[in-house]
């Protein structure tokens, strides 16, 4: 993700006075939240259409899960100039096409990067730069910030994974109680991955760190039961075996050619393919299409072999507020649960919806093979819009985070 770091002030505050402020913002700020303008649902595209949009403020990272028969996304957001004040925003997407912005824990991270604990009850809010005096238990810390939401009405800022480096992503493992660390360093022979135990979710404990070299992963993922991890270490994937969360072990190292900065790495809940999205020139202003997308056959459960590259074909732009050339990279996606699609935020480029069930011998969006390659069936640029992650969450839609816009919803038209 780009670093966009903002002006942080290193002062701190007792960890009760920052709970307590944080508290007392949450109602002011929901209710501040439900008069502000949205954006015009308004732009161009295919196969997608703009449904409905929250004004949650500069949008980064989210997150999706049902909660005591309710569906919800944490919506990372960061201040902006128009005010709207930065931190986790909950959204009850019951009815896609009206969602509902139900809380607000203001505390400004900076990437602010999602993740959700195995139970449920615990959202992880990453930092890779100190926190300011508006990001609650954070204030001169780097590192991430667990938030109980056993009652999602009402998040509260409980813990703190104090680290130097920062948390430029964070990871929570599917099935037990612990979060990985990316801190993204690119310095060589600094590589490594923190390995965190959130039993206590108030007070996370580090219990492994790693060596991941030459480089920290940027972002890393895991299989869908947790025995298998893959990362985006800027210029290499590793692949390792996590049946011992605590003790992870390599099974195969090997570079990404064509690279600049290996970004996203997720594998598919099948098991068969590794995916990596490359965000060329680090979310700075880039030509589109952009980094593109590298398809890894698993095989063997050892070796990652390349079978396809994917970019868009085409790029078309709104005509009006549209940052064009900006950043027009691939950057966060989500793999739909049967393994077939795949949602993806390509920044200036809005969000792309593609069929990826055969993604072998895809490349730079032509398909080469007769039996394979990439679709894209579905595309959307809102006006003015810079999509940061795109995810999947039950029902034709796809959820976007943008820079500009907000939270975005988009029903998926596309036969």
């Amino acid at each position: 993700m780009p670093s966009n770091n903002l002006c942080m002030k290193k002062t701190r505050v007792t960890t009760a006075a920052a709970a307590a402020l944080a508290a007392l913002l949450v109602l002011s700020v929901q209710a501040g939240a439900r008069t502000r303008s949205s954006a015009p649902l308004e732009g161009e595209g295919e196969g997608l259409k703009l449904v409905a949009n929250l004004n949650t403020g500069s949008g980064t990272d989210m997150e999706f899960t049902t909660i005591k028969g309710h569906e919800y996304g944490f919506v990372a957001s960061r201040t902006v100039a128009e005010g709207v004040a930065g931190g986790v925003n909950v959204i009850n997407v019951d009815n896609p096409a009206k969602p509902k912005l139900v809380a607000k824990l203001p505390c400004n991270l900076n990437q602010g990067d999602i993740q959700i604990s195995h139970d449920n009850k615990t959202v992880i809010q990453a930092a890779d730069a100190a926190g300011g005096p508006d990001s609650c238990l954070m204030v001169g810390r780097a590192g991430f910030m667990t938030i109980d939401v056993s009652n999602p009405l009402k998040p509260k800022a409980i813990g703190v994974a104090e680290i130097p480096r920062g948390s430029h992503n964070t990871t929570a493992h599917p099935t037990k109680p612990y979060v990985y660390n990316s801190d993204s360093d690119g310095g060589a022979s600094r590589g490594e991955v923190q390995i965190w135990s959130i039993k206590n979710p108030a007070k996370p404990e580090l219990v492994n760190t790693l060596q991941n070299l030459p480089h920290s992963p940027h972002d890393l993922s895991f299989n869908k039961d947790g025995t298998r991890m893959i990362t985006a270490a800027r210029t290499a994937v590793q692949y390792y075996d996590t049946t011992d969360p605590e003790n992870p072990v390599l099974i195969s190292a090997t570079p990404c050619p064509g690279c600049q900065l290996a970004h996203d790495a997720k594998i598919t809940p099948d098991g068969k393919w590794a995916i990596i999205g490359d965000e060329a020139n680090g979310g700075g202003t880039y030509p589109c299409p952009g980094g593109a997308l590298y398809f890894f056959e698993i095989t063997n459960e050892t070796a990652l072999v390349l079978r396809g590259i994917y970019e868009p074909n085409e790029v078309v732009f709104a005509t009006e507020g549209q940052t064009a050339p900006g950043s027009c990279t691939s950057h966060v996606f989500d793999i739909s649960p049967d393994s077939k699609k795949l949602a993806i935020s390509w920044f200036s480029a809005g969000t792309r919806y593609l069929d990826i069930s055969n993604p072998a011998g895809a490349t730079f969006g032509a398909n080469t093979s007769p039996a394979g390659g990439v679709t894209e069936l579905g595309w959307f640029i809102p006006t003015g819009s810079s999509s940061w992650s795109s995810k999947f969450h039950k029902g034709p839609y796809i959820y976007s985070n943008d820079i500009n816009r907000g939270f975005d919803v988009y029903k998926i038209t596309a036969k």
